[in-house]
């Protein structure tokens, strides 16, 4: 990979802009890196992403709804601030970020571009990044939602602990509803009946459109030494978790929490294949939804699988040490490996 001080974020449909911005940086003599271009063929494509940004010094986000919305540029973004990246949100759309984008963006200093003279905007860009490579590079921040993880280990299939009896309960669907018996006129009742159908017709939205996803095969392939070689992998199990920031060996998996008790939800990736006969590094990327589909987070479960391995456990967290921080609703995550969606699933937080 050639040295490089800026990684240069963007969604599909603003790639003009990127390239422009490139452009406009590597003229100043500052060195860029931006994909697909500085990725190698045959190179993983999330591996290659993740090596680029741990190795730049400046992160810019070129910001626009489409951005907004994308799970891949939240993990990018998510990767810089744990890396320590300085991160820049270049604006081009007058939107703000939501959900977990503005929770890293929401303190760092914006350069709008949102007038129709590009070219001011980006001398201003380049002036920008400029000044800041001069300065010394800073330690990253830690917060409970940014800690650098653990090199990961492989685990072995935890023990199914004993069960034990629930601290609340719940149905499939999830809802509970209590109608006091009173004399309710025929327009309460009705418009009683209309809410419970309404409840009823989300559930079945909710499971319908975004059901438990398993099994997708997805290969990785790599090039080095005139050879080439790929793994076939496939997702077994997506299972949650709840407990501290380091996963306890002794796991208590289930699909509802609650507000009360929860800190950190793990998300666990059990993966099959056939033994690769040399380490392998797959790093899946996986963002958490709401209900109403906003992103809540992301973040990166990166396994270096051994080259006898035919099995792989791996979990990551995202909470924080002290409950309170998951609100009550519905989440769903979905995990990728690249573009391809290779994992989801479901849980729910209650009160």
């Amino acid at each position: 990979m050639m040295p490089h001080d800026v990684f240069v974020s963007y969604a599909s449909k603003d790639q003009s802009t990127a390239l422009a911005a490139v452009h406009a940086l590597e003229s100043a003599g500052i060195r860029c890196w931006i994909a697909p271009r500085d990725i190698k063929a045959g190179a993983v494509w999330a591996q290659a992403i993740v090596d680029a940004i741990a190795e730049c010094r400046v992160f810019v986000v070129v910001f626009s709804s489409n951005a907004n919305r994308s799970g891949h540029i939240i993990n990018e973004v998510d990767a810089a601030v744990r890396k320590g990246a300085i991160v820049i949100p270049f604006r081009i759309e007058n939107v703000m970020p939501e959900g977990a984008m503005e929770y890293h963006l929401r303190t760092r200093h914006w350069l709008d571009a949102l007038g129709p003279e590009l070219s001011r905007h980006l001398d201003e860009l380049v002036a920008t990044v400029r000044k800041l490579l001069e300065r010394p590079m800073a330690p990253p921040d830690q917060t409970e939602f940014m800690k650098l993880e653990a090199t990961p280990r492989p685990l072995s299939p935890p023990a199914t602990p004993a069960k034990a009896r629930p601290a609340f309960e719940a149905t499939d669907s999830g809802f509970h509803l209590k109608v006091p018996k009173l004399a309710l006129g025929r327009r309460v009742w009705l418009s009683l009946a209309l809410t419970v159908a309404a409840f009823t017709a989300f559930g079945a939205w909710w499971l319908r459109d975004d059901p438990v996803l398993t099994g997708v095969p997805f290969e990785v392939r790599s090039a080095a030494d005139g050879n080439s070689w790929s793994v076939r992998f496939t997702v077994d199990q997506i299972r949650f978790f709840e407990g501290p920031s380091e996963p306890p060996r002794q796991r208590d998996y289930r699909p509802t929490f609650t507000t009360g008790q929860t800190r950190y939800i793990h998300t666990e990736l059990a993966f099959g294949f056939a033994a690769p006969g040399r380490s392998v590094v797959l790093p899946v990327s996986c963002t958490i939804y709401s209900g109403a589909g906003a992103v809540i987070g992301s973040f990166t479960i990166q396994s270096t699988i051994d080259a006898n391995a035919t099995r792989w456990f791996n979990a990551r967290a995202w909470g924080a040490e002290r409950p309170g921080t998951w609100k009550a609703g519905r989440y769903r995550v979905a995990c990728s490996y690249g573009d391809k969606v290779i994992a989801r699933g479901r849980f729910q937080v209650i009160d």
